[in-house]
């Protein structure tokens, strides 16, 4: 049975929220500036970005030169889909701070939700020339994507490869490395791929029904329908619940 059809689960692209403020002054703006930021923080680690967009905003207007506050800014409005706005926020962290290479990252980000892969490909290099950035596997990840809808495969490869040597538990570039490997027909690499994505994330159902697509392609029916039968105990409704109830009935013929 044939069934090539793979879908990843990704945020379009790796982000980085920066985890720390810097320390307020003891001026009451500043205090005020870092209160708004917090709840904008709290209101964007719950999901919901269109109330995290005024706390932010009213952060950068009382401390407009904190380059923090304008890049958590632009990821609220990137997170909305106002990548307008999103790339004004992060161009302007980048002014105030010439050395903000997480800035860079997430500007990389809009560009490429955007479509305009090479200038994203030219702020991801700049951010992989920084020895002291602390999380370059999304900077990598970021690349093999831009490489991937470029049609680059062997690149893509490279570079999920790349940002794994730096983070070996990247549930998400296990995934998508596997996809190209099933794209490439190299099944036994496709599922070791996805097996190690569903080891390192086994609550997410469409790491599973990859699995078990690949297993699936390469004639292990028995492993296919396990793993399409823990993407239906995970969930009952969605994509990939139907494709699994899909995929199980083509296993019974």
């Amino acid at each position: 049975m044939r069934m090539v059809q793979v879908f990843l689960r990704t945020a379009p692209m790796a982000l980085l929220l920066v985890a720390c403020a810097t320390t307020p002054e003891p001026q009451q703006p500043p205090a005020s500036a870092a209160t708004h930021y917090e709840l904008g923080r709290a209101y964007f680690d719950a999901g919901n970005y269109r109330l995290a967009i005024p706390e932010f905003s009213k952060a950068v207007e009382l401390r407009p030169t904190d380059p923090i506050y304008r890049s958590d800014l632009g990821m609220a409005f990137m997170f909305n889909r106002n990548l307008d706005e999103a790339i004004k926020q992060f161009e302007e962290a980048i002014k105030l701070d010439k050395k903000y290479t997480a800035a860079k990252n997430n500007l990389a980000s809009a560009y490429m939700l955007k479509g305009d892969l090479e200038k994203a490909r030219i702020l991801l290099m700049e951010v992989l020339n920084d020895p002291l950035y602390p999380t370059p596997h999304f900077a990598y990840f970021n690349l093999a994507k831009i490489y991937e809808r470029q049609g680059k495969i062997d690149q893509a490869i490279e570079h999920y490869r790349l940002a794994l040597d730096v983070e070996r538990d990247y549930a998400d570039a296990h995934n998508n490395l596997g996809f190209l490997y099933l794209q490439q027909g190299k099944t036994d690499l496709a599922i070791s791929a996805f097996s190690e994505a569903t080891r390192l994330s086994p609550k997410v159902p469409v790491y599973y029904r990859n699995l078990g697509i690949a297993y699936a392609e390469a004639g292990r029916r028995r492993e296919a329908r396990r793993a399409f039968e823990r993407v239906l105990e995970l969930e009952s409704t969605g994509p990939s619940a139907e494709y699994a109830r899909k995929a199980l009935d083509d296993l019974k013929r």
